[in-house]
């Protein structure tokens, strides 16, 4: 089965992750023939992003979450390797 990857750059995003979250699922759901997977990075925020992230994935396989130690900017994080 082909997969889909779906890379998200957070950064400060505590409002907002559960809601991306959220919304990416419920769109790639309806995506018939395909597994998921949702990588969250965690672009160096030093709010509750990263504790929200993390509770995501604890209750979801598909989600897995990359975390830097600062802030490099969106295009290092879309292309970063776990």
């Amino acid at each position: 089965m082909k997969k889909i990857s779906v890379v998200i750059p957070m950064y400060y995003e505590e409002e907002v992750a559960q809601q991306c979250y959220d919304r990416v699922v419920e769109t790639l759901k309806k995506i018939e023939n395909y597994e998921y997977e949702i990588i969250f990075v965690n672009d160096g925020s030093k709010d509750k992003t990263l504790e929200i992230l993390e509770e995501i994935a604890q209750n979801d396989k598909n989600v897995k979450v990359i975390s830097f130690s600062r802030n490099f900017g969106h295009q290092a994080a879309v292309t970063c390797r776990n």
